[in-house]
């Protein structure tokens, strides 16, 4: 049989199909559930993946402010179930900062035009390491050196809810910026070690530091706020509160309360490292049992809404698979039989003049196809008009709504994927079907 005549057989018989309106919608729906709410499932879960994965998500801040982090209680912590590690802070750990002149002429304009800016100084904390997609690590740069996010803004945002006239992150590598400690003032507070009372606060003075921008690293959408944060290694971090300590007239030995303070590192601020993001409330629930003055929350934040989305998307997306392709099987399949019942004449009478059993196969199969293919193009130019309409909107949203772009690789392999399901289901339930083909007759041409 040549395939124009498959084609005509199909055409006409999917018209007077009672299904062919179902199945249409299903397979639309089907689309629908793979292409775009997958989609959406798969970007939010990989930012709050991305999230859970950054080691300021992992670390816990202790502090010494009811009793000394001494030997015995460090060695307690360790201990403690999905601890990874513990380390002192020896320099600074997130600070604000001004950014007070650049190399780079372009940013410099824009300091120049907005006057005021505002980092955030984070420091590298024992193995804690800083990726970069571009340029050199810290761990391979020498004192002095920072990263930038991949998308910098170091001034107010005017606008929450527009996006920012973001700064290349990239184009800075090379560069140089001086950084001066915000509002004049290296504020540090410090505890003797005993209870809250004891706690003091440094005020020492600024410095200016010029930073050689040697790479930059990705920002994750999750990372709320963080557009202005740079990464400095941990040797630069105390180098800057030595010489703030220095230039405040605060002597370093053992003989002045700072002095004592700096010397003795169990009076220092500690972070807690936890083998997984979901372990934090376990292991924060342990240092309180043993005493030790915990922070209740990781590091790095992230907004309870994101989470819910990505639950939200998860659950929808499978939920939506399963039914319409459920949906889809049993509606092919009855369209399948009723086809056979209803045509057991015209399949005996296309036996009777010499069409095969494959041949009369195909023809079935195409008509299925041809329904599902229609059902397949609807949800697609849905889809497709969904994902290029909410790109487009959170493109210009502000940083943290920028997740839910979608990427168009992942939306090409989904599509491919509902694809070959509409495809392949109708063969299925035709192969299903196969052995009620097989036994109808020429002689049944002439029985209806």
């Amino acid at each position: 049989m040549k395939l124009t005549n498959v084609n005509f057989l199909a055409k006409a018989n999917a018209k007077i199909n009672k299904n062919e309106k179902g199945i249409k919608i299903v397979s639309a729906l089907l689309v629908i559930s793979i292409t775009l709410i997958s989609a959406f499932s798969i970007t939010v879960t990989k930012a709050v993946n991305e999230y859970k994965e950054d080691y300021r998500a992992r670390t816990l801040e202790v502090d010494p402010w009811l009793s000394k982090l001494d030997d015995n209680v460090i060695e307690s912590i360790k201990n403690t179930e999905h601890v990874v590690d513990i380390f002192p802070l020896e320099g600074i750990r997130n600070d604000s900062f001004s950014v007070t002149q650049t190399s780079n002429q372009e940013f410099q304009n824009r300091i120049d035009d907005k006057g005021d800016t505002h980092i955030y100084i984070w420091s590298l904390l024992g193995d804690e390491k800083r990726s970069v997609i571009a340029g050199k690590t810290l761990d391979e740069s020498p004192v002095l050196s920072c990263v930038v996010p991949s998308d910098f803004y170091p001034f107010e945002v005017e606008d929450q809810n527009k996006k920012p006239d973001y700064i290349d992150g990239e184009g800075l590598i090379g560069e140089t910026i001086t950084v001066k400690a915000y509002n004049d003032d290296l504020i540090q507070d410090y505890n003797m070690g005993g209870d809250f009372v004891s706690t003091s606060t440094l005020n020492l003075p600024a410095i200016e530091y010029k930073l050689k921008v040697v790479g930059t690293y990705y920002l994750s959408p999750t990372e709320t706020g963080y557009y202005d944060s740079i990464y400095i290694s941990e040797e630069t971090a105390t180098k800057i509160l030595d010489d703030a300590l220095t230039k405040g007239g605060y002597s370093k030995d053992n003989k002045t309360t700072v002095g004592k303070w700096w010397s003795d590192l169990s009076l220092r601020t500690h972070y807690v490292v936890v083998d997984d993001f979901e372990n934090i409330e376990s292991v924060y629930n342990a240092l309180t049992d043993m005493n030790v003055c915990c922070a209740d929350d990781s590091e790095l934040g992230i907004q309870d809404s994101i989470v819910n989305a990505s639950n939200i998307f998860s659950f929808a997306s499978v939920f939506l698979i399963i039914s319409t392709v459920l949906l889809s099987v049993i509606m092919i399949i009855q369209s399948t039989a009723n086809a056979l019942s209803l045509r057991k004449s015209d399949i005996g009478l296309l036996k009777a003049i010499g069409y095969k059993n494959s041949q009369i196969f195909a023809c079935l199969y195409c008509e299925q196809l041809r329904v599902t293919f229609t059902g397949f193009a609807v949800g697609t130019i849905i889809s497709i008009i969904v994902t290029a309409v909410s790109n487009f909107f959170f493109a210009n949203r502000n940083f943290i709504d920028r997740l839910y772009i979608i990427n168009w690789g992942t939306f090409g392999i989904l599509l491919a994927i509902s694809f070959l399901i509409v495809t392949v289901v109708p063969l299925i339930c035709q192969l299903i079907a196969l052995r009620k083909l097989n036994k109808i007759q020429p002689k049944d041409a002439m029985n209806e």
